[in-house]
Formats: C-alpha cells, sequence, structure tokens
C-alpha cells in the first residue's frame, strides 16, 4: 500500500541548515526576508523538522489526508511522504527534496529551540518530523522534476493535497513518485526497518542527565538520593527542610523535547502534583541544558509547565493493546 503524498511548497534556498539567503515562498518571506523553513534539513539527532506556512497558519488537516480516524488537534499520523517543491529563481516550480515515511501533527506547530551560536530563532516551529536517512534534499542543480501548471495541479497554496480524483493528477502523483523512487533506488536510500539507538549511547544519555540533575538541586542545598531501581515512578527523590520533590529525569541527545511517561510515572504525576517535576536535558552528551517542569491540567490535556520560563509540553494520552492467546 502506497504511503499517503503531501507536497509543500517552500521559499527557494541552497541547503534549509539554518538562516541564510531564501527567495519566494510567499508574503511572509517577501516582507521579513526569513522562513520557517530554513531548518528543514538541519539533523536534529538523527531526526530532521519541516516547516510550512499554512493559510491562516491552520497547519495539516489529517482529514484530507486519511479517513481513518476523528483527528484532534496535535494527533499525528506516521507514513506520510512529504515532497518538498520550490520556486526556482528563473522561473518554475521544481521539486527540492523530500521526507519519506514522515510523521505529521493535525492542526498543531511544534516548537524546538534554536542554536544561538548558529543565531537561530529563539523558537524554530515544525509541524512534521522524520528519521535523516529518509529525508533528501537536492543540490541545486539536481532540482528539475517540474510541477505543471493548470486545475488541481500544485499552484500558490503552500500545502497541496492532492485529494482531487482527477485523471490527470493521479497521472503527476504517479509520476512523481516514480522519480524519488527511482532517484533513492539509485542512492540506496529507501526507508527499512526501524533501527532503535544503541545501549550504550541510551545508558550514556541516561547517566549524563541524572549526573547533571543531581549536581543541580545538591547546588541548590537539595540532598538527593536516587529511587530508579525501586519502581517509584520517579528516579531521584531532593528533600530540602520539609519540602520533598520527586524527580523524573528525561535525557536527550538533542534540542527537541520528545518522550514518553510510563503508566506508573503518569499515575505518579497525577497523583502527586505539588511535587512531582520532569527533569529534561537536552543535548546530554554534548553542552547539556536542564529545563524542569510541573504538571498542571485543564479539562482535556495534562500539561507540564517550565518552571520560572514560559515552555509548556502537553501530554498526549496513547492507548495500546497486546494479543495474548487464551484458548486452542
Amino acid at each position: 500500500m502506497q504511503n499517503p503524498l503531501i507536497i509543500f511548497r517552500l521559499g527557494w534556498m541552497d541547503d534549509y541548515s539554518g538562516k541564510g539567503e531564501i527567495i519566494g515562498g510567499g508574503s511572509h518571506i517577501k516582507e521579513n526576508g526569513e522562513g520557517g523553513e530554513m531548518w528543514n534539513f538541519r539533523e536534529e539527532a538523527g531526526r530532521r523538522y519541516g516547516y510550512v506556512m499554512s493559510k491562516n497558519f491552520a497547519g495539516i488537516d489529517l482529514n484530507r489526508i486519511s479517513n481513518q480516524y476523528l483527528w484532534k488537534k496535535g494527533d499525528e499520523l506516521d507514513n506520510v511522504d512529504i515532497v518538498f517543491i520550490s520556486t526556482h529563481p528563473d522561473g518554475g516550480q521544481f521539486v527540492t527534496g523530500w521526507y519519506l515515511g514522515a510523521t505529521i501533527y493535525h492542526k498543531e506547530y511544534r516548537k524546538r529551540r534554536g542554536s544561538k551560536n548558529q543565531d537561530d530563532w529563539n523558537n524554530i516551529e515544525y509541524l512534521s518530523e522524520v528519521r535523516s536517512e529518509f529525508s533528501n534534499l537536492l543540490p541545486t542543480l539536481k532540482r528539475t522534476f517540474p510541477i505543471p501548471k493548470g486545475k488541481g495541479f500544485p499552484g500558490t497554496s503552500n500545502v497541496w493535497y492532492g485529494d482531487d480524483e482527477i485523471p490527470h493528477v493521479n497521472d503527476f502523483k504517479n509520476e512523481l513518485r516514480a522519480y524519488i523512487y527511482c532517484h533513492n533506488n539509485k542512492t540506496n536510500n529507501l526507508p527499512t526497518k526501524k533501527t532503535k539507538p544503541s545501549k550504550d549511547l541510551i545508558l550514556a544519555i541516561e547517566i549524563a542527565a541524572i549526573q547533571l540533575t543531581w549536581k543541580y538541586y545538591e547546588s541548590l542545598g537539595y540532598n538527593v538520593i536516587t529511587v530508579e531501581k525501586d519502581n517509584a515512578g520517579w528516579d531521584l527523590e531532593a528533600t530540602k527542610e520539609s519540602e520533598k520533590l520527586l524527580l523524573e529525569v528525561k535525557g536527550h541527545k538533542g534540542n527537541v523535547i520528545q518522550f514518553e511517561l510510563t503508566p506508573n510515572e503518569y499515575f505518579q504525576l497525577q497523583n502527586n502534583l505539588e511535587n512531582y517535576r520532569v527533569c529534561v536535558v537536552r543535548n546530554a552528551l554534548d553542552k547539556p541544558d536542564l529545563i524542569q517542569f510541573y504538571p498542571i491540567e485543564d479539562e482535556e490535556y495534562w500539561y507540564l509547565k517550565e518552571v520560572d520560563g514560559t515552555e509548556i509540553i502537553r501530554l498526549q494520552e496513547k492507548i495500546a493493546a497486546k494479543a495474548v492467546q487464551i484458548d486452542f
């Protein structure tokens, strides 16, 4: 079964690895000389994060891609092929690159921290992500696949769903898929079974995150002990006079905050609102950065709000099931 295909129209750049010269792409770029797509092909801990300016900043409507579910804001859809197109400075729209088997979010932009050393924005918005090896940015001289003009084809809209059941549109999508497949087949860059980070790397990140968090709370005068092996629902306990904080530590190789809470951790978070903290350590193996969050809730979601800061993380509940044979 083929992956759904969607097209994002961007401004024209050479490498999309950060701030630089960008041409076209819409009124925002014309007025400001920059846009969120400037980071679409910068690698971040083995992944790339894609942006496109949608109409009224509404994000991507998953209902136009899949009707398998009643989508809520922030829901994710995996295994979507995203093709990026741009208008050449000399005219005409061409394919500039793609993400294969990407994840996109329903009507939501997410944010990641930029690098001050590279003069990035403080928060870089994105609405899709993919493993780096499944992305491909074409060199400027090889951007030769033209985008046709006319009814049903991508025009000036920055997001093209291709959901019009018109024969010539379907032919175009098939030609586009064949072009991408042929190119990736030559470069041996087709999606394969997902591989997990090595156990040694995961352990190194966890140890670095725990050590940084431990030292930070000790510097504030807390007495810190570990309960990592006790299945308590948190990793460390920090005590100072009558105050006792329950610290769950999450380490990351890169900047983007993405992690899962076990059922026990999530339960303890909800039942220890006053003293539960999630301590996120970004760039754990390079230039570690500790951010502390405390839990809050509203009528629909649970959130983590930064202590003495403005960052907010929404927690999305996911339900899974395991099939076990019980009769023969």
